[in-house]
């Protein structure tokens, strides 16, 4: 009987945001302790809910579930949250020794009040409480900043191949099937990493600079003994010293061979480093263009107040251009203002209330609030269950939120955040989006995976806001030099 320890721990830390992630941050998304991670995790479309897809009825293995913890991206995390769960972690690894096998669910790019190698510090204590016959193996999200640490305790790491991460329970059922196979003895995989000095801006797996990377990962696989090849983007918000890019080759007992396949893939990033460039619009040139659009829905995505890359969701800019140029027949997903949706449900649906909607967080960045009056359409409890692609079958929990009528404008107000990638975020709230001729929604790359098949035109919108789209527009201090774009090379 194989003993398989099963945990995750995530989070993407952006440096920049003064928002400190503490275990509220994490119980309001996911904190779960034993057997809660599997009942909750099961039958979703994430790397756990993949896991457990696998190795749930297998008669030779014996799952120990431990912890789950994932928060919405923020400032770092608090050491008290880290040190209690790399505490349970390593308590359970000690409590059920011998064991055979550790799968981890990780992100990558966690940033702690005490290091900048989050990921890299818990490997380093999963290996020494294990030992070196354990095998521990990590997903881990696309945007992970790969560091020697975590490459050295880890003897496998699979990055998502897409983003918007659409698969992350494929990468779940596939480490589970490579820990199955190697415990079982028909495979021994060993693993190259080949960092790549490049901070990639955040584009997506399907503009075309990008696609034939992924189509080559998908070559390289499908050759004999090659097991998975991936490629870690990095999270340019993150100020480390080993931010950037790396390519991940993993092969049964053939290190040279995984060494090629990460130094050719390697070069072709090199080589096409002046490429790796999004194509963005400003507010009134995105304004311009859905106004010329005779069908709908146009989706506004408003890249730089992304809840997903650690800002806070209530950034102005793009709303207040709206309201001054009286856009009709649109909805908003979202403006996170716990303030606003107190006052919305004190006042109640039907009624007119004055708000002061938005830009507390950071107002001199984000924009400032938006004084308004406002119809108050609905008010909810603030919880969805996702429907599409990624994560689905999760409960999104926006503790309260309301829906606010400004002009043509149908706005979601949330009193928690989260990155509306999923259409059932309007639905939730009473708003058909193929009905609606604009949509505005707070993420960069995400949202396509369930928005896509009803938009018309996506138009990507850069304003002043907290996750950057230039990295040579970003103030580093701690990040390794050389590297582009910040130095040519």
């Amino acid at each position: 009987m194989f003993r398989i320890i099963i945990a995750e721990f995530k989070h993407e830390t952006n440096t920049f945001s003064s928002q400190r992630t503490d275990f509220a941050a994490y119980r309001r998304s996911l904190y779960a302790i034993g057997d809660d991670l599997v009942s909750i995790l099961t039958d979703t479309a994430t790397e756990v809910g993949g896991m457990l897809d696998v190795l749930q009825d297998e008669p030779d293995v014996s799952l120990i579930p431990v912890v789950a913890a994932n928060a919405i991206p923020a400032g770092p995390v608090a050491a008290d949250v880290f040190a209690d769960v790399r505490g349970r972690l390593v308590g359970a690894i000690r409590a059920h020794a011998p064991l055979d096998g550790i799968l981890l669910c990780l992100h990558g790019a966690m940033v702690t009040e005490n290091s900048e190698d989050g990921e890299g510090d818990l490997l380093e204590a999963v290996r020494q409480a294990a030992g070196d016959d354990t095998w521990v193996m990590a997903t881990l999200d696309l945007h992970a900043n790969i560091t020697r640490k975590m490459s050295r305790f880890a003897n496998v790491l699979i990055n998502y191949d897409y983003y918007p991460h659409a698969d992350m329970v494929d990468r779940g059922r596939e480490i589970a099937q490579i820990m199955l196979q190697t415990l079982r003895g028909t495979i021994r995989p060993v693993m190259v990493c080949k960092s790549v000095p490049i901070i990639l801006p955040p584009l997506s797996t399907n503009e075309a600079v990008l696609r034939p990377f992924v189509d080559q990962m998908h070559a390289y696989e499908a050759t004999p003994g090659v097991l998975t090849v991936s490629i870690a983007h990095g999270f340019l918000c993150a100020d480390i010293h080993e931010l950037g890019m790396t390519v991940v080759a993993v092969t049964d007992q053939d290190p040279e061979h995984a060494t090629r396949i990460a130094d050719e893939l390697a070069a072709r990033l090199w080589q096409d480093r002046h490429r790796l460039k999004p194509e963005n619009m400003s507010v009134d040139e995105a304004l311009d263009e859905a106004e010329k659009s005779a069908e709908g829905p146009v989706i506004l995505a408003d890249l730089t107040d992304n809840p997903g890359g650690g800002s806070p969701g209530d950034g102005t800019h793009i709303l207040r251009a709206m309201i001054r140029r009286k856009v009709k027949n649109a909805a908003v997903a979202l403006i996170c203002d716990p303030e606003s949706v107190a006052s919305c449900v004190q006042a109640g649906v039907g009624q007119t209330v004055k708000l002061r909607l938005g830009g507390h967080v950071y107002p001199d960045l984000l924009g400032q609030p938006i004084e308004c009056e406002a119809y108050v359409r609905l008010v909810s409890d603030g919880r969805y269950r996702n429907r599409g692609p990624m994560s689905g079958g999760v409960v999104v929990d926006l503790q309260k939120s309301a829906v606010v009528l400004i002009g043509g404008i149908e706005v979601i107000v949330t009193a928690q955040v989260t990155q509306p990638y999923d259409v059932e975020i309007f639905y939730a709230h009473g708003i058909d989006p193929v009905q609606k001729h604009l949509l505005l929604l707070k993420s960069t790359n995400h949202f396509k995976a369930a928005f896509g098949p009803i938009a018309r035109r996506v138009l990507n919108v850069s304003v002043p806001g907290l996750l950057a789209q230039d990295p040579r527009s970003v103030d580093y201090q701690n990040c390794r030099r050389p590297i582009y774009p910040l130095d040519e090379m």
